[in-house]
């Protein structure tokens, strides 16, 4: 066999004809071609997510990571794991099923924000200038600097600024509009008037999903809301897969630095076409991420955070020029991007920080925002604490049997009982859109395991009870599992379920942040009747049930009217500091009192995370 002919694939639900090499993995082929699949372990064949139904032609055949998740029937009809096959001859079809496409979410797009003085870094001088003549045969930049000088004094200018100079203070009669940053560097010159066009965005670049805001920065407002996938989901979901993948080459550094800026200019396309604004008056982004997230970005090998003592290779804050990032702003923009505090604890939760001016608590206050990477930030009163719990993609759906993203047809609250009208317990549930089912979405695993909890169906460490007897209780290879939805009430014609290996999944990672919250009240000596206030931050907060959480110990035993959700409030904060010099000073300073706690050096973590696995925890 040939293996360098080509082979042909027709993509569905896309319909798009591919041609490539044979032999290639066909995730990477998928991967290439921009076609959104899911592959949460980053395509090792561990979270068997990137399924698809392979007819046609000859393929390599099926290895051991596939005969796991799929059984011999499954085989037979086509059932593959795109991460693990390969097409070697011939011509094929390959459909995604609805579960394993990459799918925009529900997601929070605002969060909480305080109300901001316009104080933005940019700022729009509208002159006239003297015309010259032989009498005055100043130099056109000189000319404008010293109309300016009164106002400002620019140290710096862009050269391709300078090359349409002449041009530009001719074009509308001397009359110009000089933009500034900082009032230290000249931006743009424009011909005319234009102080009423002055834009800038705030960006969350997150593990997960990336949310952008436009604002007008003549009033504060804002013009327009993006959300999309992170599209480095597809080499792996968690920021370990990811780092891990990035340190095998240059090449898939660049490949993930190229991916997330490709996505990002394509939301700020749409956000500038739904509003008819160019880019060239967009002049600023404040961008803010995990550090992970903050390196890839910028194209820094992130190796050294996957290692002790993690250490970033810078944490200050940052201006780079647009255009050496490729971003789709005015060329020579500003991204500023905050500071980050520690290796695993990003500018995200430094903008977190200050949407909510945690450093203002008049008691002792917590913010958790609860995701892949959870931050956890504590403020005794006194000083004010920061860690990071691994708690991994499983409340995302990345590590359970029908885990899902928050999509259409997700779900995303259960409620489980005894109906006594047929002896059995029954199962009420909602779903995103109003779709059929698709799988379980985090706040669900959480509504299902707390159900399951309190009606002895499962113990404390989430094994089933032998003498409990139901139609939706199950037992396959020695594995025990609740049916939640019927096969003929899904989108995908199969019993959705929940089962031990799932629960366990979901127990590690809330031990995860319990252990983190834990760590941190003991570390401040601090008990647990102090906090007065608990921030909840996150897409995955949002729709969180306050009771359920603390039922299987996500959160600690407190007062419920103490939790707050408080939404996306990383995109909050980015944007407070986009309107706003002061604060983002102020968010400076802060970045460099916040004392983080580094848990894996903690002497007694272990223990602590082993006591936190069972229910409920606290």
């Amino acid at each position: 066999m040939d293996k360098n002919r080509d082979v042909t694939a027709i993509v569905k639900p896309y319909n798009k004809t591919i041609v490539t090499a044979s032999n290639r993995v066909l995730l990477d082929v998928l991967r290439e071609l921009e076609i959104p699949i899911r592959s949460e372990c980053g395509g090792v064949g561990e979270c068997g997510k990137c399924k698809i139904l392979l007819t046609g032609g000859i393929s390599t055949p099926p290895t051991y990571a596939e005969k796991r998740f799929f059984s011999y029937e499954e085989l037979s009809r086509g059932y593959r794991l795109a991460c693990r096959v390969r097409l070697l001859e011939g011509v094929f079809e390959v459909s995604i099923p609805p579960e394993s496409i990459l799918q925009r979410y529900k997601s929070a797009d605002i969060g909480f924000e305080k109300p901001t003085e316009l104080l933005p870094a940019l700022r729009k001088i509208f002159i006239v200038l003297p015309r010259a003549t032989l009498e005055d045969v100043r130099a056109d930049f000189e000319r404008i600097i010293d109309k300016i000088k009164d106002y400002i004094n620019p140290n710096t200018i862009d050269i391709d600024v300078i090359q349409k100079l002449p041009e530009t203070i001719r074009l509308n009669d001397w009359s110009v509009t000089v933009t500034t940053w900082y009032d230290r560097k000249i931006i743009d010159v424009e011909a005319g008037d234009t102080r009423d066009k002055l834009y800038g965005l705030a960006i969350d670049i997150g593990t997960s999903k990336i949310v952008l805001h436009l604002v007008e920065l003549t009033n504060g407002n804002t013009l327009a809301i993006e959300s999309i996938p992170n599209p480095q989901a597809s080499y792996g979901a968690d920021i370990i897969s990811r780092l891990t993948y990035a340190l095998q080459s240059e090449d898939n550094l660049k490949r993930l630095q190229e991916t997330v800026i490709k996505a990002i200019n394509i939301a700020i396309d749409r956000m500038l076409s739904r509003t008819n604004i160019p880019k060239n008056h967009v002049y600023e982004a404040v961008v803010v991420g995990n550090t992970v997230m903050h390196h890839l970005f910028l194209g820094i090998q992130p190796k050294y955070l996957g290692y002790a003592p993690y250490v970033p290779a810078i944490a200050k804050s940052l201006a780079i020029i647009a255009k050496d990032l490729r971003m789709s702003i005015h060329r020579n923009g500003i991204i500023y991007m905050l500071p980050v505090i520690a290796g695993y604890v990003g500018s995200d939760a430094l903008a977190d920080a200050i949407a909510i001016d945690i450093e203002n608590c008049e008691t002792p206050c917590m913010l958790i925002d609860i995701g892949t990477n959870s931050e956890i930030l504590l403020n005794t009163g006194k000083e004010i604490y920061a860690c990071s719990t691994p708690a991994g993609p499983a409340f995302e759906g990345a590590t359970t049997s029908f885990g899902t993203r928050a999509v259409a047809g997700a779900i995303d609250q259960v409620f489980i009982y005894f109906d006594s009208s047929i002896q059995d317990f029954a199962v009420q549930y909602h779903t995103i859109g109003k779709r059929k089912p698709i799988g379980l979405c985090g706040s669900a695993m959480i509504d299902v395991i707390a159900h399951l909890y309190r009606l002895n169906i499962i113990d404390s460490r989430g094994r089933f009870s032998k003498e409990i007897k139901s139609r939706r209780i199950i037992k396959n290879n020695n594995t025990y599992s609740f049916i939640l939805v019927w096969g003929n009430e899904t989108e995908i014609k199969r019993d959705i379920s929940i089962n031990t290996k799932d629960i366990n999944e979901i127990l590690l990672a809330k031990a995860a942040i319990a252990s983190g919250i834990r760590i941190l009240i003991e570390h401040t000596r601090l008990d647990y009747t102090d906090i007065q206030k608990i921030y909840v931050a996150g897409s995955f907060g949002t729709y969180m049930n306050v009771e359920n959480a603390i039922t299987i110990g996500l959160l600690p035993k407190i007062d419920p009217k103490k939790v707050e959700f408080v939404g996306n409030t990383a995109i909050s904060g980015a944007k407070m500091c986009l309107k706003n010099i002061e604060i983002r000073r102020k968010a400076e300073e802060l970045a460099r009192k916040i004392k983080y706690v580094e848990l894996s050096a903690y002497q007694l973590f272990n223990k602590i995370f082993i006591e936190s696995i069972p229910l409920p925890a606290f």
